[in-house]
């Protein structure tokens, strides 16, 4: 089940009691009975697994071929059909997608190509993986194929495809041993220049920027809703990001990125704090999985230098075809988004505990201060 607009696939957690793989993530599988054509019986399984039915027209046969492996002592030989349902509205988790017999699937759930992809290379013990090594050449072929051709068929965003084509080029330096980054701005693993489309479509490891602005007054922070024409979380609520262009520090990309998406044009280097350095793996939703080195920055609002009050939203001027709208959030109600299993699908969420932590500490440090600050300034006394 292919999920167009995410680039995710649907995924069934196999019931514990299952003699074979048991507590593993799989897609939709199930033996053939005598008799009975391998479409049929992919239409009988989707439809007692997960409740869901199409037309014949729907399901895509992309190849066959021959797998062994060896289980619980058993060896096991078969034949695999394989098919796929590329959906441009796929149905919703809980809402249209509940498993159907607890005893075969305990839960549903969508991943992006890209983390299935990873999976294979990195023979995750979670999931599934065919053994005969054509499966996943042949399949992951045809998934880029047909998600690549979905966003070449989109409206195209006028001027704005030529810009991201640009984009596109721009040279970012490779990262080549990212275990050596011991410490912030630590390049000494810097290798070889890549294209920024490279970096995607490679799964290479490249420099970022984060920037949150936060309402130290409120402890609020504003986040953006990224244009659904984005390829890369496209939709999707999240920070202001930067790639880092090849021999560029990272503050004024930071600098650049807040002033360009949100037109906080008055920001200078001087305005932005670097809270920590994290690393990113996750997928898109744009058909790659990402790895990045990202710095992370704040943008303290009110300060005495820029912003002396807290912009309002009707103030920010949001790039076109970059960010469709902002809103302020309160940090807890953030911090309740990331923890949640599975985390709405309209926000970015980062898989990495260390980012969250680190994060949200440094904030709810920067409102203690600013309160304990006002306090001073009220009783007549100097922080």
């Amino acid at each position: 089940m292919l999920n167009l607009p995410d680039s995710s696939l649907l995924m069934q957690l196999r019931a514990p009691e299952k003699k074979r793989f048991a507590g593993m993530w799989s897609c939709t599988t199930g033996f053939v009975m005598s008799g009975l054509p391998s479409l049929e019986a992919s239409k009988l399984h989707l439809d007692r697994e997960c409740g869901l039915r199409y037309e014949d027209h729907m399901y895509e046969f992309v190849f066959s071929c021959k797998n062994m492996y060896v289980i619980n002592g058993e060896e096991v030989r078969q034949l695999i059909d394989v098919y796929v349902i590329a959906l441009k509205h796929p149905p919703e988790l809980d809402k249209d997608l509940v498993p159907q017999d607890i005893k075969e699937v305990t839960e549903l759930k969508y991943i992006g190509i890209g983390e299935l992809e990873q999976a294979y290379k990195n023979q995750d013990p979670n999931f599934v993986l065919t053994a005969a090594p054509e499966y996943p050449r042949r399949l992951f072929h045809f998934l880029h194929k047909k998600t690549r051709i979905y966003w070449e068929m989109l409206p195209k965003i006028d001027s704005d495809e030529e810009r991201h084509n640009k984009k596109g080029q721009q040279l970012l330096d490779r990262i080549g041993d990212v275990s050596m980054l011991r410490k912030a701005q630590d390049l000494g693993v810097i290798v070889e220049p890549c294209k920024r489309i490279d970096a995607y479509s490679e799964s290479v490891w490249h420099r970022a920027v984060h920037v949150w602005v936060f309402d130290a007054e409120n402890c609020r922070l504003l986040i953006q809703k990224r244009s659904p024409k984005k390829r890369h979380f496209g939709g999707k609520w999240n920070c202001s990001t930067g790639h880092i262009k090849m021999g560029d520090p990272a503050l004024p990309t930071a600098v650049k990125s807040v002033k360009d998406d949100i037109g906080l044009t008055d920001v200078s280097e001087n305005d932005l704090d670097y809270i920590f350095q994290t690393l990113i793996e996750m997928d898109t939703g744009g058909d790659c999985f990402v790895k990045q080195v990202v710095d992370v920055f704040v943008l303290e609002v009110p300060n005495q230098a820029t912003y002396t009050a807290v912009p309002e939203i009707e103030n920010f001027s949001l790039a076109r075809g970059e960010v469709d709208r902002v809103a302020y959030i309160e940090l807890d109600q953030l911090r309740k988004i990331w923890e949640a299993t599975p985390p709405p699908p309209d926000y970015v969420v980062f898989p990495s505990d260390d980012y969250s932590t680190r994060f949200f500490f440094n904030l709810r440090q920067r409102h203690k201060k600013y309160q304990e600050k006002l306090a001073a300034e009220e009783e007549g006394g100097e922080v």
